[in-house]
């Protein structure tokens, strides 16, 4: 592939992502997305043969891009709260097609490694809280597990509250860093040294 055809495909992949994050998979219209991307429905087959492998490509790239973000924070030199409060701002404001897997509509395609990136992001957070321990960050008899569970109901709250559109003005990337910081000092004071 040439490099033109490498900066279409990744433009197209990256609209593809946005139609998919906002519509579902159901709602998604290919000619939507070429046209978006400038081309006819014909060129985008060029790159992708359906809406299936389109969207399989994309959920791919995305939980490959994902993971690497993860293990970019949890193997920082930061401290573990440091590293939480970075989590919870990448949960809570990064839009991912990620978060929509099942709420696709009829027809979505399974996702057969959606458990297995889902287990990686857990061990990731699971390694990052046993090596916190270990350099005596966090008390000795702290539980990892439950560590993980209070971690990971808070971004899911506050994802929560970004669906309700009445809540989601109120949710800014300031709202989103405050309650992360709210996170890392309530984490601190119950399971820090």
């Amino acid at each position: 592939m040439t490099n033109s055809e490498n900066q279409t495909q990744q433009k197209i992949m990256e609209i593809a992502k946005n139609h998919f994050s906002k519509y579902g998979y159901a709602g998604t219209n290919l000619e939507a997305i070429g046209k978006e991307a400038g081309l006819t429905r014909g060129p985008l087959y060029y790159y992708y043969k359906n809406k299936k492998e389109l969207y399989l490509a994309a959920v791919n790239q995305e939980m490959s891009w994902a993971l690497k973000q993860y293990q970019s924070i949890f193997t920082s030199e930061d401290t573990i709260f440091d590293q939480l409060k970075k989590d919870v701002v990448y949960c809570s404001s990064t839009p991912s097609l990620l978060r929509n897997i099942g709420f696709g509509g009829q027809g979505e395609p399974d996702i057969p490694q959606l458990q297995e990136y889902s287990l990686q992001i857990y061990n990731i957070k699971k390694e990052a809280l046993k090596t916190a321990k270990e350099k005596g960050e966090l008390k000795p008899d702290a539980d990892v597990g439950e560590m993980l569970n209070f971690l990971y109901i808070y971004v899911y709250g506050i994802n929560e509250l970004k669906k309700r559109n009445d809540l989601n003005s109120a949710l800014t990337p300031q709202t989103v860093e405050h309650h992360a910081a709210v996170f890392s000092e309530i984490f601190a004071a119950r399971y820090g040294v």
